[in-house]
């Protein structure tokens, strides 16, 4: 019995009831061309993502383009919230332009406006 005790003795003490062989678990991936996560698949999502912003982009430069003309304060505006919609869809330059056209026409016609 003295035996079996010393034996115990020897045993490092563990904090899980369990003791299992965890490391499989925890491994990295070492196949991700053959699951789908290759280069070609970021490429293709981010092509996907940057025609997902071309429409609110060119209809946001229109309009503030028009904003130059009439209505400045609401085609800007909404030509505004149009290019930041552009700008989180992946169509960077595109919303950026027209954000930038869509203020410059608002910041315009308040700084323009008291002359007339």
């Amino acid at each position: 019995m003295a035996k079996h005790r010393k034996r115990r003795d020897n045993v490092i003490p563990f904090r899980y009831p369990y003791r299992e062989e965890i490391a499989g678990e925890i491994t990295p991936h070492l196949h991700r061309a053959e699951r789908g996560f290759g280069q070609s698949a970021g490429m293709e999502t981010n092509e996907v993502r940057q025609e997902g912003g071309i429409l609110p982009g060119t209809l946001g430069l229109i309009l503030a383009l028009l904003a130059f003309l009439m209505m400045p304060f609401i085609l800007g505006i909404s030509a505004f919230v149009l290019g930041y919609v552009a700008v989180r869809r992946g169509s960077v330059g595109l919303g950026q332009w027209t954000m930038g056209l869509s203020a410059v026409a608002v910041l315009l016609t308040l700084v323009l406006r008291p002359f007339y």
